[in-house]
């Protein structure tokens, strides 16, 4: 009877065991590795948007991954060494705010329910211009302009319309009649600051999209002073503290975003500009 206890009660233990080692982290992935792509991205406590946030972390931060499948479709669930504690920390982070640093054919996707976590927006897409295009043209696919003017030379058609949700004022600059350089001014309409700084990144991911990687991405902290504070980043903004800078080339066009401060003003702003002639040499010549 005793060595039957003995027996039962390893046999118990080994399952234990067995169990431990099937849930630690070195066996469920942990030797699989994320990136943070983007400016800075936010870690949850739980894989939901609206779940507390454990740590704001910034590009360029590896993180290791916990489970190589997704959480409702979307949502890693990884750990990583915070830089302020010196404490290892879990939680989730969505897909689009990392890049693999495995191969990831055997990643599986977790259904839970037919919900999406991603942000749909309205239709209205940011497409190439159509550099060369008369005033004329423009009002007749744009309508009616709220307010036409004249700067350094150049006619101004003014629009007020809704782009990804956002209220924006769309200016086409016309040199000769000729439309050579369209702005997005967008404005959140919400007291919180850092509203800009997800308005920012909703709309730079847009365009990389539309237009693929930048071929240059800047976050300027001209006062450090709250960078460990991610709640005061869009107030620094607002200060001309911290300022965030995206560029795109493409075969016809230069594109600009950028979201920048002053006197407690933020101003989030889409440039395409028509790529000279030299400059479009130069592009074939880097694309080669």
């Amino acid at each position: 009877m005793t060595t039957g206890k003995k027996g039962r009660m390893g046999f118990v233990l080994t399952c234990v065991a067995l169990c431990g080692l099937l849930a630690s982290p070195g066996l469920s992935g942990f030797e699989k590795k994320l990136r943070v792509a983007s400016d800075y991205t936010h870690i949850f406590l739980q894989p939901d948007e609206g779940s507390q946030v454990v740590e704001t972390i910034e590009r360029g931060t590896v993180l290791s991954l916990l489970y190589s499948g997704k959480m409702k479709r979307v949502w890693y669930y990884i750990c990583f060494k915070s830089e302020r504690t010196g404490v290892t920390k879990s939680g989730y982070v969505m897909d689009s705010e990392v890049e693999l640093l495995f191969d990831p054919l055997k990643t599986i996707t977790i259904q839970e329910g037919n919900e999406s976590l991603k942000a749909q927006y309205l239709p209205r897409n940011f497409d190439e211009m159509l550099w060369g295009d008369t005033k004329k043209q423009i009002v007749e696919s744009e309508g009616m302009p709220s307010a036409q003017t004249r700067a350094k030379g150049r006619d101004v058609l003014h629009y007020k319309q809704k782009v990804f949700n956002l209220d924006c004022d769309i200016e086409y600059l016309f040199a000769a009649n000729k439309l050579s350089q369209t702005s997005f001014a967008f404005d959140s309409g919400s007291l919180n600051k850092n509203d800009y700084l997800d308005d920012y990144r909703k709309i730079k991911d847009a365009l990389t999209r539309k237009f693929g990687k930048p071929v240059e991405e800047n976050m300027d902290w001209r006062d450090g002073a709250s960078k460990e504070d991610f709640s005061a980043w869009g107030e620094a903004v607002s200060l001309g503290q911290l300022e965030m800078r995206s560029r795109w080339l493409t075969p016809q066009s230069e594109v600009r975003a950028r979201l920048a401060g002053r006197d407690e003003v933020i101003s989030l702003v889409v440039l395409f500009k028509k790529l000279q002639v030299g400059e479009m040499a130069k592009r074939v010549q880097l694309e080669d």
